[in-house]
């Protein structure tokens, strides 16, 4: 009886040792985003996303530790998880180690990690102004570097001669109401719209180009620089947005009013007939809060080339010729316009090629 008693102890030992959690729990744990040695290009101060795993065979996981760049985060103390990281202000380009820890209910513990190269994007760089002169007649012109674009913050004042009838195929090139430009007043008005040109004065006998262009054509510009095309001018608008300047209403912000950004802070005035409640997004509202850009556009109108009116819409539009012809008529170029009573750049006009309007030239 003893001996049996014996041999039943033992069998129970064994069978209670060999259930032991202690010696056969099994655990691991994976980092699954992102993998290790991946190249992420992220800006400072947004979040970098984490997401990681954890197995046992058998029995639980009680606890997970998750270290960025060697800090824990206190957020997560559980598998699975997906975590958003945010990089700090200053955040630094290069390595950046994330670590995960987990621990199963009998004290067994698993780790991994994966290093990351972060590419900081640090986004659209402010406006970097400067100047330029025009070898031509040495008028120095301020400029506007934004993003991969240096553009002139100054309408042309380049003027060969001055013409005061019209023509759609003649290059013709005006002063503001045609005042003579070898007057006082004349000169100021020069100086302070710039020069107004048909298409043929501004391309200088080149054809308007297809949307698809990317020909640069140089134009009334000064050497080195050209008439921007419209999906240059678009691209300036994208800026606008990219660089968080676009205009908002009760802080949210509106995508399509980049108008403020490019206007100038003053010299807008709204028409007299304008029946709607102006809103913060207008160029002509608010006007202390335009020209985040420094592009400094100002409300110049143009000149008509048919009816009795020749200049029209002095104090609340602005336009400048592109290179780009037009889609419902191909012998129309495309300007961009902007208006007091709004807040866009507009880039789907059609003007007729008599029309005068300002140059802006952007280098190329």
């Amino acid at each position: 009886m003893k001996r049996l008693l014996w041999i039943f102890i033992m069998a129970v030992s064994i069978i209670v040792s060999g259930c032991s959690d202690e010696e056969t729990q099994q655990i691991s744990c994976a980092i699954q985003v992102p993998s290790d040695g991946e190249t992420i290009q992220v800006r400072a101060g947004e979040k970098l996303f984490i997401r990681g795993y954890g197995k046992a065979d058998h029995g639980q996981i009680v606890s997970a530790e998750l270290k960025v760049a060697g800090s824990v985060i206190p957020d997560v103390t559980t598998v699975p998880f997906y975590y958003g990281y945010s990089l700090p202000e200053d955040q630094a380009a290069g390595e950046l180690k994330v670590e995960l820890t987990v621990q199963g209910e009998t004290g067994v513990t698993a780790s991994t990690s994966s290093t990351v190269i972060l590419a900081i994007d640090l986004g659209p760089q402010p406006p970097k102004v400067g100047t330029m002169t025009d070898s031509r007649d040495g008028i120095v012109y301020k400029t506007v570097q934004l993003r991969n674009q240096l553009w002139m913050a100054e309408n042309l004042r380049y003027l060969p001669q001055q013409d005061y009838d019209v023509s759609s195929t003649d290059p013709k090139y005006y002063v503001m109401l045609d005042y003579d430009a070898t007057t006082e007043l004349g000169q100021g008005f020069l100086d302070a719209y710039g020069a107004y040109y048909n298409v043929p004065a501004a391309l200088q006998g080149h054809t308007l180009q297809s949307m698809e262009s990317t020909q640069k054509i140089q134009g009334v510009c000064p050497e080195g620089w050209h008439i921007p095309s419209i999906t240059e001018w678009r691209n300036l608008a994208q800026y606008v947005v990219d660089a968080k300047m676009a205009a908002s209403i009760n802080g949210v912000v509106d995508e399509t009013a980049v108008g403020k950004a490019l206007a100038s802070t003053t010299m807008w005035k709204l028409p007299f007939d304008t029946e709607d409640a102006p809103l913060p997004t207008w160029i002509g509202e608010a006007m202390e809060e335009n020209n985040a850009t420094q592009f400094n556009g100002i409300p110049t109108g143009f000149r008509a080339c048919a009816g009795e009116e020749a200049w029209m819409d002095l104090t609340y539009s602005a336009g400048w010729w592109s290179s780009t012809a037009g889609v419902a008529m191909s012998d129309f170029a495309m300007p961009v316009r902007m208006w007091a009573t709004d807040g866009v750049l507009g880039t789907s006009s059609e003007f007729n090629p008599g029309v005068g309007l300002p140059v802006r030239c952007l280098k190329d």
